[in-house]
């Protein structure tokens, strides 16, 4: 079964705190927020970027995957921002901003991959949304569950709403490479380390509560 999978990936991401994770959030107070909201024009665009990289992809699935593939090739995991509070006080004040910085410096954390993944997949048609959420440290523990610690994503392919975690995917850049496991996670096992705070977002016929979702595994 994939939960012992799940338990052991848990005891690998111990070195990443919380704080660390939600750095995809963080606001010029310190505090956190689900995205960035200043809504200044800007020029900055990633529509030529998206159309390049699926300019061989036929159907949606397709594009999807060439986008996720690019992504994961070419973006690696910033350690240097997840460290500094002053830049993220300065890269995270829109998601333009973002989304610039990742691609300047082929780097994001968590956020940065989903805004940067959103962006490509709505460039070429394609629905998805960045989802703000919990998940568990290395005891199976929400260490606060007051504030989300973590950002992946949601697709629509053919219809159908597919999860999955570009961040958990290169394992946090341990240069271990990609863990396709969480490219279109069946939501049954998501739910086990992945709480978003819009509970529709779980796409559990049946869902859980939050609190149903803190207990032991």
């Amino acid at each position: 079964m994939r939960i012992r999978y799940l338990l052991l990936l848990l005891v690998c991401f111990v070195a990443f705190s919380s704080a660390a994770q939600i750095g995809a959030v963080i606001g010029k107070a310190g505090g956190t927020k689900e995205r960035p909201v200043n809504k200044k024009k800007t020029s900055f665009s990633t529509e030529k970027l998206a159309f390049a990289i699926t300019k061989d992809a036929t159907s949606e699935k397709q594009k999807v995957r060439a986008i996720y593939n690019w992504i994961t090739a070419n973006i690696s995991y910033d350690n240097e921002l997840r460290l500094s509070a002053a830049l993220q006080n300065e890269f995270y004040t829109s998601e333009e901003k973002v989304l610039q910085k990742v691609l300047e410096r082929k780097m994001a954390l968590c956020g940065g991959f989903a805004f940067l993944f959103e962006s490509l997949c709505k460039n070429v048609g394609i629905a998805a949304e960045v989802i703000h959420g919990f998940t568990k440290d290395y005891s199976g523990k929400i260490v606060n569950s007051k504030k989300p610690n973590h950002t992946w994503n949601a697709v629509k392919i053919d219809g159908q709403w597919q999860l999955l975690d570009i961040t958990w995917a290169i394992s946090y850049g341990n240069n271990k490479g990609t863990d396709d496991f969480w490219f279109f996670t069946k939501p049954s096992n998501f739910i086990y380390t992945h709480y978003p705070m819009e509970q529709k977002w779980t796409l559990l016929e049946q869902s859980i509560s939050l609190s149903e979702f803190q207990k032991p595994l």
